[in-house]
């Protein structure tokens, strides 16, 4: 499951936690800037480029495509990321089902996460809504340096999947993050960099639907 999540689940840190102040380095007033971004926070769409480094290999695989978020009640938000290079793919999550859609072969691989419990649901919306009240009772927040942030589970459990979480913050303009980091406990780790972020932007009614071509094979692996 660790390795699936990879192509979305890690790219799930984003509105919530960019209400963090860019220049501040105090850390009530960061929390506070996200408990103001929770409220407003209601959808994303932005450009991504995620950078998968296998450390065992010292190994970098880069992947460019579109983000869209949209939160759907305050505890859960839904999710597409549309890949259109090296690779094209289309990658969905609703409640704890993340479907990866596969176009050259028309396969629909769906992935049903209910058994890895309230502290995935964390996880997913860390960035989506997620109040600083939130992110202070179930993650060790450090302010590395001015527009670097450090995020640290304090579950047990959360910790199977990754150990921290870095945020760059721009310093001018709207404090959302350029960049984020996420480390796995292998020494694996994400690096998304956004770039053309719209906050809060119309959204179809389909955006985040998923449609696979006629025919399409369905696959459930690990079942």
């Amino acid at each position: 499951m660790q390795t699936r999540l990879r192509g979305f689940v890690l790219c799930l840190i984003l509105a919530g936690s960019a209400a963090l102040a860019a220049a501040s380095d105090n850390l009530p007033q960061v929390l506070a800037h996200m408990d103001k971004a929770a409220a407003d926070f209601k959808s994303m769409t932005a450009h991504v480029t995620q950078v998968t480094h296998v450390d065992v290999l010292n190994d970098d695989t880069t992947e460019i495509g579109t983000v869209i978020m949209k939160k759907v009640q305050p505890d859960e938000v839904q999710g597409r990321v549309d890949f259109t290079s090296p690779d094209v793919k289309t990658i969905t999550v609703e409640k704890r089902r993340v479907q990866e859609y596969l176009p050259k072969i028309n396969t629909l691989r769906i992935y049903d996460l209910d058994r890895h419990g309230a502290q995935l649901d964390k996880f997913f919306m860390i960035g989506f809504g997620t109040s600083g009240t939130e992110l202070a009772a179930n993650y060790d927040v450090t302010i590395l340096a001015p527009q670097h942030l450090q995020l640290i589970p304090k579950s047990a459990e959360v910790k199977h999947y990754i150990v921290k979480v870095e945020l760059w913050i721009s310093e001018q303009g709207d404090p959302y993050p350029l960049r984020e980091k996420i480390t796995e406990p292998s020494g694996d780790y994400i690096l998304v960099t956004y770039s053309d972020l719209q906050i809060n932007p119309s959204l179809k009614p389909d955006a985040l639907q998923l449609k696979p071509l006629p025919g399409a094979k369905i696959e459930h692996p690990g079942q």
